[in-house]
C-alpha cells in the first residue's frame, strides 16, 4: 500500500521537514513523496479543477489528499514525524469489509473545522450560518468520534471518498470566478488571513477545503471508521508554517 504525501511549492523542505520525511517508512507503506511536477505519474493535469493552480500550496494539498484518497485509495500523511507502524490499521481494513477508512482520533475539540467562520467569512445567509454554528458546536462536543486531518488511510471510491470528492470540487466551482480575481500569492492563505498586516483578498477560508468537508462526514460514517492509527506527532513549532 502506498503513503502519499505532497510538496507543492518551490521552496526546498526545512532540515525539520526532511527529518520527518525520513520517518515515514515507520508506518511500513510505500512512501511516495510528490512534488508538483511529479504529479503526472499518478493523474492527468485536466483531471484538476480549473481553479487549482490558484489555490494555495497548502489547499491544493487539501485538494490532491481528496482526489487521491477517491482514486487511488491508500495513505495519506503530512510531513510530521511517525514513530509507529501502520499496518496493524492496513491488515485491520483488509478485513473488515464494513470499515472504509482509519485515523487517528481527532485530538482536540479546537482542532475541529469552524463552519460558522468559514459561514461567516463567505457572507452566508443567517440560516446557513445558524446551522454551521449548530454543526460545529455538536461535532466539537463529540470530537473524539472523528479523525485527524493529518494522517489517514482510505479505501478508494467509497461513499465516503464520492461525497468528499464531489464536495470539495463544488465548492471550487462557486469560488472559482473569485479566485481568478484574487489568486493566491502565498503558501499558507486563507480568507480573513492578514498578511504583512494588510487583509488578504484570496475568497477560500482555511479550513473549507479539507476540515470543513472531511469533519462532517466522519462523524456521519463513524461507525464504518477506525479510530486506531497511531497519531503524528505535533509538538514542534517548526511546522507552524508551510515552510
Amino acid at each position: 500500500m502506498k503513503l502519499f504525501c505532497f510538496w507543492l511549492g518551490d521552496n526546498a523542505l526545512s532540515d525539520a521537514r526532511r527529518s520527518a520525511l525520513s520517518t515515514l517508512k515507520n508506518t511500513g507503506l510505500d512512501v511516495t513523496f510528490l512534488r508538483y511536477d511529479d504529479l503526472g505519474r499518478y493523474i492527468n493535469h485536466s483531471d484538476l479543477h480549473p481553479a487549482f493552480p490558484l489555490l494555495c500550496d497548502a489547499h491544493k494539498a487539501d485538494y490532491l489528499r481528496a482526489l487521491f484518497m477517491h482514486r487511488f485509495g491508500g495513505g495519506y500523511s503530512d510531513i510530521k514525524w511517525i514513530e509507529r507502524s501502520w499496518l496493524e490499521e492496513v491488515h485491520r481494513l483488509e478485513k473488515n469489509s464494513h470499515l472504509i477508512a482509519s485515523g487517528y482520533p481527532e485530538v482536540d475539540p479546537l482542532h475541529v473545522a469552524n463552519n460558522y467562520l468559514c459561514q461567516q467569512l463567505l457572507g452566508a445567509s443567517l440560516p446557513a450560518r445558524l446551522h454551521s454554528y449548530i454543526q460545529t458546536t455538536y461535532l466539537r462536543r463529540h470530537y473524539r468520534d472523528l479523525i485527524g486531518n493529518g494522517a489517514f488511510i482510505f479505501k478508494p471510491g467509497t461513499s465516503f471518498t464520492t461525497q468528499w470528492w464531489t464536495e470539495v470540487n463544488r465548492r471550487l466551482d462557486n469560488l472559482h470566478d473569485e479566485l481568478l480575481q484574487n489568486p493566491a500569492r502565498f503558501p499558507r492563505e486563507g480568507k480573513g488571513f492578514k498578511i504583512h498586516g494588510i487583509p488578504s483578498k484570496y475568497p477560500v477560508p482555511w479550513v473549507y477545503l479539507l476540515g470543513s468537508i472531511v469533519h462532517p462526514l466522519a462523524m456521519r460514517y463513524r461507525h464504518q471508521i477506525s479510530r486506531n492509527l497511531p497519531p503524528l506527532t505535533f509538538s514542534t513549532d517548526e511546522f507552524s508554517s508551510y515552510l
